[in-house]
C-alpha cells in the first residue's frame, strides 16, 4: 500500500494497472460527507485505525456501498434496469 504514494518516474505503456489502492481511493471519492481520502501515508493509517474497530469499519463500508449504488442508479437511464 505504501508503494501507491511513491511517484513513479517511468510508467509502462498501455492501460494502467488497477490496484486495490486505486479502487479504494475511487470508492472514497464517492463519499461526499467523509473527510477521508487516500492521498498520504497518514490517510492510510487513519483507514487502518478504522478497520481495527470492527463496528466502525462495517458502517464505513456500508456507507461506501450505499453511495456507490446511488451513483450507479444515477447513471442508469430512466426506464431501464
Amino acid at each position: 500500500m505504501a508503494f501507491y504514494f511513491h511517484d513513479n518516474a517511468k510508467r509502462a505503456r498501455g492501460r494502467p494497472i488497477t490496484t486495490f489502492s486505486m479502487t479504494l481511493n475511487n470508492d472514497l471519492k464517492i463519499l461526499q460527507n467523509r473527510s477521508i481520502s487516500l492521498t498520504s501515508q497518514e490517510d492510510l493509517e487513519t483507514l487502518r485505525k478504522i478497520a481495527e474497530r470492527r463496528q466502525e469499519w462495517i458502517t464505513f463500508t456500508a456507507d461506501i456501498k450505499k453511495a456507490a449504488e446511488a451513483a450507479r442508479s444515477d447513471d442508469t437511464p430512466s426506464g431501464r434496469p
